[in-house]
């Protein structure tokens, strides 16, 4: 019999274990006890997580391997793939483990968010439609026999009634679910018959709401003309299709309230317009009564009648006024002619007193005026007889008569002087008889 040594059996069953696998292999189970070494590969136990199984088999990544921490995957059920070896350090088996995913709905959150980080890059959660302010007709693309429609159609009754309902029957759940309701989409688009949709449906798991976390779906609901909300009863989770649509709310009875107004704050607001209307008509009209007396008054003052009666009365009162005026002014004539008489009349008196006083002062002037002229004669006579008895006096005959005589040079000019004498040699004397020419002896000097 052939005795083995520890590491040639070792060899045997590592050989067996890697020659029995096609490689990867896949394993599902618990992440138990992770850890890292300081060399920074992570270990941890894979072990059946139905809590009644206590298998488990040891796990390593090695540094570099994956970005993954094994930590965030504590308790967590995970599928695994890598292959499988022997340990020969102590001859355990471990799975060096190549990738690691959530299982179950982690691989399912893991695989939406793959979708929704894709759809995202190429731009399906951007240019959200506008929804109608005032829907005429809801196209409901859901079960036919679900909670959600009762409680959706229930709500848009009593909320918006004069609101049409077309129901687009739907799987909302499973397999087929997402091309019946692309069918139910494409359905809506063709007929037009309604001003938006609403893809809707209950409550439930992860699973469950699958179909509207499926790709084809979200890129019709982007491609559709309508507007599309989405109200799928669910929390915490979103679906794609929730990304993707043009509003999305929590439940789809918060949907219908969402795209419908309420009726009675509708009723509010129409009773205030129709408030602010009559009111507004009843200013116009006002306004407009008004404008008509305004122009109904114009159109009497424009009347034949009226003008030819206004004019009558404005002649009499330009007749009234000038016959006021002119009696005004012939009695302001009277009163100034009166007043004028008056003043002539004191004029006159005045001129007559002057002219009296006047007579009487020219005569008493005349008078003086002879006396002085006789005064002024006699006093001038006077004078003049005394001037004459001088000059008479002073009359050379008169001197000459006397025996006195007047001596002149022969040019006539008067000899005052003996020294003017002595300068001539023949002078003429003047007596009063007569003129005799006297001519110097040569020796008298």
């Amino acid at each position: 019999m052939k005795i083995f040594s520890v590491e040639e059996l070792q060899n045997i069953i590592r050989n067996l274990i890697i020659g029995e696998f096609n490689y990867p292999i896949s394993i599902k189970g618990e992440v138990a006890n992770p850890r890292v070494s300081p060399r920074g590969h992570q270990y941890f136990t894979l072990r059946d997580g139905d809590g009644i199984s206590q298998s488990s088999i040891n796990c390593v990544i090695f540094n570099g391997q994956l970005d993954q921490n094994i930590k965030d995957y504590d308790t967590k059920e995970v599928l695994i793939n890598g292959n499988i070896d022997l340990y020969k350090g102590n001859g355990n088996c471990q799975i060096k483990v190549a990738d690691i995913a959530e299982y179950g709905e982690g691989e399912l959150k893991k695989s939406i968010e793959q979708t929704r980080l894709k759809l995202e890059k190429e731009g399906l959660f951007e240019h959200k439609k506008l929804l109608p302010k005032y829907p005429k007709c809801i196209g409901l693309i859901t079960s036919p026999d679900s909670h959600a429609l009762h409680d959706v159609c229930s709500k848009l009754k009593s909320r918006y009634p004069i609101s049409n309902i077309i129901i687009y029957p739907s799987l909302v759940q499973g397999r087929y679910a997402p091309n019946n309701i692309i069918k139910q989409l494409i359905r809506c688009n063709k007929d037009k018959d309604v001003d938006l949709i609403l893809l809707i449906r209950g409550g439930g798991s992860l699973e469950d709401l699958m179909a509207f976390n499926d790709e084809n779906l979200a890129r019709e609901i982007h491609a559709s003309e309508l507007p599309v909300v989405t109200g799928i009863g669910h929390q915490p989770d979103i679906t794609i299709s929730d990304y993707v649509a043009d509003a999305s709310l929590e439940t789809p009875t918060a949907a219908a309230v969402y795209i419908t107004p309420d009726q009675f704050e509708l009723l509010q607001r129409i009773g205030d317009a129709e408030e602010r209307i009559k009111s507004a008509i009843q200013l116009k009209v006002k306004y407009k009564n008004d404008q008509l007396l305004n122009r109904v008054m114009k159109i009497q003052n424009y009347n034949p009648s009226r003008i030819i009666n206004n004019l009558k009365d404005t002649r009499n009162n330009i007749d009234k006024n000038y016959h006021n005026v002119v009696k005004n002014i012939l009695n302001e004539l009277n009163a100034k002619s009166a007043h004028q008489l008056i003043r002539l009349k004191q004029t006159k008196n005045i001129l007559t007193e002057k002219v009296t006083s006047t007579t009487r002062s020219q005569k008493n002037t005349l008078n003086e005026m002879n006396q002085k002229i006789i005064s002024i004669i006699a006093n001038r006579t006077s004078t003049y007889r005394t001037l004459l008895n001088e000059l008479v006096s002073y009359n050379p005959q008169e001197v000459l008569k006397k025996g006195y005589s007047i001596i002149r040079d022969l040019n006539g000019g008067l000899v005052k002087s003996r020294h003017d004498l002595d300068k001539i040699q023949s002078f003429s004397a003047e007596f009063k008889d007569g003129v005799t020419i006297v001519k110097k002896p040569s020796s008298i000097k």
